[in-house]
């Protein structure tokens, strides 16, 4: 009698090649040209990562434990000052991105990362808490910096810009700015204008002066400056 292990080898090559063969025998009926049809997505189109609800209080204790104020100054809270400026100032961050923003950027630090916090290798030099922080921390710490708001700030800000490119189905322009102090970090980003007839006067190249209502999110007003 053949040993257990080889009578089940034998049988899982038997499956192997019986699966093969009606692959082989359907292909052959349907013809030289049939093609194997893909298994469809089990996500649905324009699937995309989203974050469940946490708790802005319980992320903020969280914040807290993991001292996350060593680096990160939080305007109108009482943490204690950093003690080494390398990341950016967080009580603007709140209207600026969606919530899944703030999840990547604690797991996965170096996804965006503004030059002048990139460290020698290009990378973001904040710690790795993929080992030490658990999901509903995670959650909860998302969700209190997507609360934050800066406190005593003006409704609006002006700063000065290159467009980038004009998006008029999505009444948006690309603009490429530098820092806006006490509001944001210097980047390229697609910022909604509150009418389309502001995309009108622009082409891309053009240097702008613009102002954004920093509550909605959007520019009001756009002046094309001397090149």
């Amino acid at each position: 009698m053949l040993p257990r292990y080889l009578l089940a080898t034998i049988l899982a090559f038997s499956v192997h090649l019986s699966v093969e063969w009606v692959a082989f025998a359907v292909a052959a009926e349907k013809g030289p040209s049939a093609k194997v049809q893909a298994p469809e997505p089990h996500h649905h189109e324009g699937w995309r990562f989203t974050m469940p609800k946490g708790d802005p209080a319980k992320g903020r204790a969280v914040f807290e434990k993991f001292q996350c104020y060593d680096c990160h100054e939080v305007r109108g809270e009482n943490f204690p000052f950093p003690t080494d400026i390398s990341a950016p100032e967080l009580s603007q961050m709140g209207p600026l991105h969606p919530l899944e923003f703030f999840a990547e950027s604690v797991i996965n630090p170096s996804a965006v990362v503004p030059k002048e916090y990139r460290d020698t290798e290009g990378n973001s030099p904040m710690t790795d808490f993929t080992e030490k922080m658990t999901v509903r921390e995670l959650i909860d710490v998302a969700a209190y910096i997507a609360s934050l708001r800066p406190k005593g700030a003006p409704n609006t800000v002006t700063a000065e810009g290159k467009v980038i490119a004009l998006v008029p189905a999505t009444q948006e322009v690309v603009v490429e700015h530098g820092e806006i102090k006490g509001f944001m970090d210097a980047m390229t980003m697609a910022y909604k204008v509150s009418s389309t007839s502001l995309l009108k006067v622009i082409k891309p190249g053009d240097k702008i002066r613009f102002t954004i209502d920093r509550v909605k999110l959007v520019i009001t007003k756009i002046e094309k400056l001397k090149n």
